[in-house]
């Protein structure tokens, strides 16, 4: 999925708030959402986007999925002609004006502004990238590998299952999973 695409966020705020929110009792502990970050290289925030979702995972694993649902609340605060004019570091500044209240409110109170900012950083001089520069590399490979190019794309144990769509409703995702376990 992609922070900047309103297809991803539209079919993660499905699944999350009417298909897996019901705990894992509800497929007997047999599914599992696994986000794959895909930036889109035609919004250069994107980028930026996932890097704060990936430095909050590195300072809380388990607040990953918290700060991707605060992204997306606020993703069109992000979209191009809202940050066309602003730099990289006033992006990652306005993202994690974001997250940090919501991770707050979550329980995460040690994913700080500072904590988050330190993963942030630069490591050195040139391209020496930052503490989730390996994770962004790793996480575009993932994706270049498998060809996907557009997001949201859905695999289902490894396999593209190109008839999912991000407008399903809660039911249509309950009927492909049950069909799949059955």
């Amino acid at each position: 999925l992609d922070l900047c695409c309103p297809f991803s966020k539209k079919m993660f705020v499905a699944l999350t708030t009417q298909v897996l929110n019901a705990g894992p009792d509800k497929f007997g502990g047999q599914v599992e959402l696994v986000f794959q970050n895909v930036p889109q290289p035609w919004h250069a925030q994107s980028s930026y986007m996932h890097e704060v979702a990936l430095a909050v995972s590195l300072v809380n694993e388990a607040a990953f999925y918290p700060a991707v649902s605060a992204i997306f609340e606020a993703q069109t605060n992000f979209f191009d002609d809202r940050v066309m004019d602003k730099t990289r570091s006033q992006v990652y500044s306005d993202l994690i004006d974001v997250v940090v209240p919501a991770l707050a409110a979550a329980g995460f109170a040690e994913v700080t502004a500072d904590a988050i900012g330190e993963k942030l950083a630069l490591t050195g001089e040139g391209n020496s990238g930052s503490a989730v520069t390996l994770p962004m590399k790793w996480a575009i490979k993932y994706h270049r590998l498998r060809s996907i190019h557009v997001t949201p794309t859905v695999l289902v144990n490894g396999i593209e299952a190109p008839d999912i769509s991000s407008g399903w409703t809660g039911e249509q995702w309950d009927e492909k999973i049950a069909a799949l376990l059955a």
